[in-house]
């Protein structure tokens, strides 16, 4: 086994069976990735205005087959059924159109919706059924976010197993197989630390590569672009000819992803999202006056969010691949935290030792200003609450792209040798084992055992 072969042998198959069913327009916020997707496949890049506000004009046929799954659930029945299946397939396109808000989704390029608008391009063209255009959407997605993963893990100089793992951690698959930007965004991390552990060893970088995963990072969903702020922090630790370029680079793409961030989040950006569950009415100008006149209380709010969410956080990874938690003992999840970070410490336990003390100091504190600018983005962008405590409600999807720099950062390298005593094999089984356990249970619930448990 490879870490080549992990992405392959594991990602690709988990990946097809939570595209194919998980239940349509349960990722998170799916359906409106949805809308703009189709919206992007009609030909508009960005939500336009329309005598209803700024948002997506799609088929009506669309939005009214989002109703079978809660259809479903009042009736008792699993979450995906046959009897779902051939409801969705009769909602067809009739000419008839329906507006939704989805501004939104530009808190996100249209690059990191791309690959779900390809997928979608010829079902909207010839009017297929909407849960027809989401398969297509999803494995598209899926295929770009392996592609990029794959490059990611053969470019690597380093780290590659940790690369592979958190490629293969269930919630990234989840937002990988889904219409959602969040599998994008997951796969330039990926890239782009692949790039760094190149430009770190000392080895050759071409030019095009790096320019290539360093857009690819600045344009899709920040805040992780700032993860880009590692070549910066190589060369300043190291001066050499190819550092110095990388990090030139990395700040043109900084510069860019902050721009796009800013532009993205003007001060029209105050839509009405309304999920399967309820409507959000986001306010970011209001929200930022809040934070920005208590940054110490929302330092110290985020601090105590951490601590005490991170047990919700960790079952969400394993267990809450949508909207239905994963019928599974609260501990398990646990254990495969455990279980992975072993089998990293064998099978990337040479590269964690080579790793400098200060480098991995830096990378977690990058890690930890990252975590502080993603509550403060929900916070601004996501909640509508004037309080703190909902600031962590999606943290656990928000956090999980950056699984492979608190692997690198934060693996307990006195623990390397102990570890290794358990063996090779111990690290392959787990590390392959975990995300099969974790999204076979997920199945089960989705077909069969989900009928009565609660909506997200």
């Amino acid at each position: 086994m490879t870490p080549q072969r992990l992405l392959i042998m594991v990602g690709l198959p988990l990946g097809l069976l939570i595209a194919l069913l998980s239940p349509a327009w349960t990722a998170y916020d799916e359906f409106t990735h949805f809308a703009r997707v189709v919206d992007m496949a009609q030909g508009n890049l960005e939500p336009a205005r329309t005598p209803d506000g700024v948002g997506s004009v799609i088929p009506s046929a669309y939005r009214e087959a989002t109703d079978e799954i809660i259809l479903d659930h009042q009736a008792g029945r699993a979450p995906w059924t046959p009897i779902s299946v051939r409801a969705l397939l009769g909602h067809r396109p009739d000419g008839s159109t329906v507006f939704v808000d989805t501004r939104p989704t530009t808190a996100s390029s249209p690059l990191g919706y791309l690959p779900a608008t390809l997928g979608a391009l010829v079902p909207v063209a010839v009017g297929a059924p909407g849960v027809v255009v989401l398969w297509a959407g999803r494995l598209a997605s899926l295929a770009a976010y392996l592609l990029l993963a794959s490059w990611a893990v053969r470019t690597a100089a380093s780290f590659r197993w940790s690369i592979a793992i958190a490629a293969t951690i269930p919630l990234n698959l989840a937002l990988a197989a889904s219409v959602s930007p969040d599998g994008f965004a997951i796969a330039a991390v990926l890239l782009a630390v692949a790039m760094w552990t190149r430009v770190e060893g000392g080895g050759d970088v071409a030019l095009p590569a790096l320019i290539v995963s360093t857009g690819l990072l600045a344009l899709a969903k920040p805040p992780y672009f700032l993860v880009l702020g590692l070549f910066v922090a190589s060369a300043l630790l190291e001066r050499t000819a190819g550092r110095i370029r990388a990090a030139c680079v990395a700040g043109a793409g900084l510069v860019v992803g902050l721009a796009a961030t800013l532009i993205n989040s003007g001060d029209n950006y105050q839509p009405v999202t309304t999920t399967m569950l309820r409507s959000i009415d986001y306010n970011p100008d209001l929200q930022m006056d809040h934070l920005t006149g208590d940054v110490p209380g929302f330092l110290w709010a985020t601090a105590d969010t951490w601590v005490t969410e991170y047990r919700v956080y960790v079952q969400a990874w394993f267990r809450q691949l949508g909207f239905w938690e994963a019928d599974m003992a609260s501990v398990v999840p646990w254990a495969f935290v455990v279980i992975l970070a072993v089998s990293l410490l064998i099978l990337d336990g040479d590269d964690m030792e080579r790793l400098s003390g200060m480098r991995r100091t830096i990378i977690a504190l990058g890690v930890a200003g990252l975590v502080i600018a993603m509550y403060a983005a929900s916070f601004v962008y996501f909640t509508d609450q004037p309080d703190y405590d909902h600031i962590g409600f999606q943290m656990a999807r928000y956090s999980v792209p950056i699984a492979v720099l608190v692997f690198i950062a934060c693996s307990p390298r006195a623990l390397i040798w102990p570890a290794r005593r358990l063996g090779r094999r111990f690290a392959l089984v787990g590390v392959v084992g975990v995300p099969l356990v974790a999204v076979g249970a997920s199945l089960v619930t989705w077909l069969w055992t989900g009928a009565n448990t609660e909506l997200g």
